[in-house]
């Protein structure tokens, strides 16, 4: 190519060159950009909307947001006021009722309690227009109610949680008796009974199970439940088979006499039951059937009474 024709084409190409720069430039603008996967996924799953640290807290539910933190605040509060002695009884106590709480959780809620008192008190106060004293006083009496609700509570739990082991021990230590019997080995007993209900015993049996699984020597698992449960019955059973085992005695024939004990132990409660359902009785007699009763007798004869001894009173 000539020189001179090169040269009066040089201003041709670089218009070109600078024509297709910009046109790829404007073409690289108005494209949109390549968004990452992950950002696309986030979007579809906020539906196109990214929310802020505080519309994800405020989302929370209440008690996450404002409930747990303060009860967690109120809880090592309380137990730094709480004696050592008082942390262990309420854990025991914890324990035997079957919850999965830690005592600082249950002081916790104990402490809340008390802050909801204190608020009753002073509403209270304020909307019947009490004066110091008749605040002190309500303040007082909604304390230690809301102090002590919450240990009746627990004591509740432990007598129910009691009841349903007594009243499903003997029919356990029946199955435990015949598996037996019939040639399983104690561990495959305890899985039967664990695999025919559902209740705390049973529970507590299949926990001793899983703990056992895990390389817990059994007499050692069986203790951990006479702890975790506190109930005398079922603590003499398992002392029983505990000394069984070690002195290599036969469990079948130490399962049957405890069956036969623990039966003679529910005829004998149900007796003392029977024995104390007079007195019970009397409550109700006394408030609720013998007031009507008069009012239906002696009612009729309040008339002809009272013309007798005041003749002047009017009807």
């Amino acid at each position: 190519m000539p020189e001179g024709l090169l040269k009066s084409l040089m201003p041709l190409i670089a218009g070109f060159l600078a024509f297709l720069g910009v046109l790829l430039a404007v073409l690289g603008a108005a494209m949109p950009a390549r968004r990452d996967p992950i950002m696309e996924r986030i979007d579809a799953v906020t539906q196109g909307r990214r929310r802020t640290l505080e519309e994800i807290e405020m989302q929370a539910p209440f008690m996450e947001r404002f409930v747990r933190p303060l009860a967690s605040q109120m809880s090592k509060l309380m137990a730094r006021l709480t004696p050592m002695g008082a942390m262990e009884s309420t854990q025991k106590q914890l324990m035997h009722a079957g919850r999965q709480m830690q005592v600082s959780d249950f002081m916790g809620i104990r402490g809340l309690a008390l802050l909801l008192a204190g608020g009753l008190a002073m509403g209270f106060s304020f909307l019947t227009g009490q004066g110091l004293f008749g605040f002190i006083v309500i303040t007082a009496i909604l304390g230690i109610m809301a102090y002590i609700m919450p240990t009746f509570w627990l004591r509740g739990e432990i007598t129910k949680r009691k009841a349903q082991i007594l009243r499903a021990l003997p029919d356990a230590i029946d199955l435990l008796t015949i598996s037996v019997e019939a040639g399983l080995g104690f561990d495959q007993a305890l899985a039967r009974v664990v695999s025919k209900s559902d209740n705390a015993l049973t529970r507590e049996f299949a926990r001793v199970m899983q703990e056992m699984r895990i390389g817990v020597a059994r007499r050692d698992a069986l203790r951990s439940l006479v702890e975790r449960v506190g109930v005398e019955d079922l603590s003499s059973f398992i002392s029983a088979i505990i000394q069984a085992e070690q002195l290599g005695a036969s469990v079948g024939n130490v399962l049957r006499i405890q069956s036969n004990e623990m039966r003679v132990r529910r005829r004998q409660h149900v007796e003392r039951l029977a024995q104390t359902a007079p007195i019970k009785m009397l409550v109700p007699m006394a408030f609720l059937i013998f007031p009507p009763i008069f009012i239906v007798v002696l009612g009729p004869a309040i008339p002809g009474i009272v013309r007798a001894f005041a003749p002047g009173f009017p009807l």
